[in-house]
């Protein structure tokens, strides 16, 4: 999912601050009491535990079996390159570049100007100007949002495949041709890149940072092994176009908060397989404040939820069971691990409080931090870097982690009660690239 967009919310409402005050008590009971109620609680903690370790042990296994495939295309096909614009003056002359630089020689890029108001559309023509030779279409069109945008490149792409990109995404050289090979398979319909993130430049980027890679990356490694990717990222996805106009293209609907989720899992419905690929990398702009980052968040959960939601049915009458793994994967993920570790949290919160028993709780945490660290060292780099990295993770588990998981259910209370949620844009400031130029 991508973060050029965000989400405009305000405080959570009072509905949902009584629902969580309900859920906080009732733990809290739980965790105080004895007998049967306190016995139900710590088997919920033990299922917690159980199904992070079932879940870890699956993809550690499924990723660590992943091969990129090793056949190549017979001839280079024709790729087109579509990145959608709304007031990146900022950053998308840089983004132009990166695109031209791609080492791919049948290369169209299509930039579409969402109706920006700043200097976006002068700046891309600024650019083809002086890139006389790079074969760049601009489009503009009225602001109608990033999907709409997105399916205007796709109608005009010529390419057999489309490659998407966010206008904050600054791409490795070599990533179109690290995903080609995947699709030497007929049933493949895209490919996701890895995401990493190229300004950290302080704590909270440096947490998004190990967050991409020991969760987001690794996750979609992982679930490339089944073909079973469930969110192709907007700064990176490689498509092929037939399955894009089959599926009806990106959901245009304006109270769909992840478009990109939505139309991964719409082609996963259709049967078509998505894979990852962790050497197709891109480097995007993450949040740097508090603010901004609780808002893109908030977007993510409650966009990968609607598209959970609007496909379920379509995955469980689907002819072979993969449809039935993803709903179940994606039901997980979804909101089933998020409320269960929710309620996990506070009743160690409670059973500290009421009980001051602390050695049991430690135990747990342990256990989760020794699943994370063997993450780390699967996809590190270097002993050095994971060394650490290792001490930045510990940091994270018991801080970042949490305040994402309260946020995380908090979104998921608000779009069971269908909350209004507008479009807002993340400021882009065009900083830290120039590691990756």
């Amino acid at each position: 999912m991508s973060g050029a967009e965000i989400a405009r919310l305000s405080l959570p409402k009072r509905p949902t601050a009584v629902a969580c005050l309900f859920l906080f008590v009732a733990a809290g009971v739980a965790g105080a009491a004895s007998g049967i109620w306190h016995e139900l609680a710590v088997n919920v903690v033990l299922l917690v535990l159980g199904l992070v370790v079932i879940r870890h042990v699956v993809l550690l296994a499924a990723a660590m079996r992943v091969h990129t495939p090793s056949a190549a295309m017979e001839s280079l096909p024709a790729v087109s390159a579509v990145m959608p614009a709304y007031n990146e003056e900022a950053v998308i002359e840089e983004a132009l570049e990166s695109l031209a630089a791609l080492d791919y020689p049948d290369l169209e890029i299509i930039l579409i100007d969402d109706g920006s108001i700043d200097a976006t559309l002068k700046r891309a023509h600024r650019f083809a100007a002086r890139h006389p030779r790079t074969a760049l279409r601009i489009l503009s069109q009225n602001n109608s949002g990033k999907a709409s945008a997105l399916n205007t490149g796709i109608k005009h792409a010529r390419g057999e495949f489309v490659l998407c990109v966010d206008a904050d995404s600054r791409l490795r050289a070599d990533a179109i041709r690290r995903a080609l090979p995947h699709f030497t398979d007929p049933t493949v319909a895209a490919v996701g890149g890895a995401v990493e993130i190229a300004n950290q430049g302080n704590l909270l980027t440096r947490f998004q940072q190990l967050e991409y890679r020991i969760g987001l990356n690794f996750t979609r490694r992982a679930l490339s092994y089944f073909g079973a990717v469930t969110v192709v990222p907007g700064p990176i996805g490689l498509f092929r176009r037939q399955a894009l106009l089959a599926a009806g293209g990106y959901d245009e609907r304006c109270d769909l908060f992840a478009e990109d989720a939505d139309l991964t899992v719409r082609l996963l419905s259709g049967g078509w397989q998505v894979r990852g690929e962790l050497s197709m990398v891109a480097y995007t702009e993450a949040p740097q404040s508090i603010s901004a980052l609780l808002r893109q968040r908030y977007r993510w959960k409650r966009g990968l939820y609607q598209a959970f939601d609007a496909n379920l049915l379509t995955l469980l009458v689907a002819p072979k069971l993969r449809g039935v793994f993803i709903a179940l994967f994606l039901g997980l993920e979804c909101f089933v691990l998020d409320v269960l570790n929710f309620a996990m949290l506070l009743f160690f919160l409670s059973h500290i409080l009421f009980h001051g028993e602390i050695r049991p709780i430690l135990s747990a945490y342990l256990l989760i931090v020794v699943l994370d660290l063997s993450t780390l060292l699967y996809v590190g780099r270097g002993m050095t870097a994971r060394i650490s990295a290792a001490g930045w993770l510990m940091l994270q588990r018991f801080t970042y982690a949490h305040a994402l998981l309260v946020w995380a259910v908090l979104a998921l209370f608000d779009e069971w009660r269908s909350s209004r949620m507008d479009w807002d844009k993340l400021e882009r400031l065009g900083r830290g690239w120039e590691r990756h130029a």
